[in-house]
């Protein structure tokens, strides 16, 4: 009887420590998104898209979110336009 029970004991620790790691990366990640919405919103947004006609890289605008997508998002982005 006595090893059914450690065994039960066991399971339930185990289930509950399981359980308060789910709540808390529930929890971290509602405040993380919460913190980087509000983050985000401070950002400047180009509305517009001026080419320019330079070769050199310092003379183009570049939208800051823009510049963090995956190049194949801007693969995606450039044939949409």
């Amino acid at each position: 009887m006595k090893p059914k029970l450690n065994n039960l004991i066991t399971l339930l620790l185990i289930l509950g420590t399981f359980a308060f790691m789910m709540e808390a990366q529930e929890r971290v990640s509602s405040f993380a998104q919460k913190e980087l919405s509000e983050w985000a919103s401070l950002l400047p947004v180009n509305s517009t898209n001026q080419t320019q006609d330079s070769l050199e890289q310092y003379s183009h605008n570049t939208s800051l979110l823009y510049s963090f997508l995956s190049e194949d998002s801007k693969k995606v982005n450039s044939v949409n336009n």
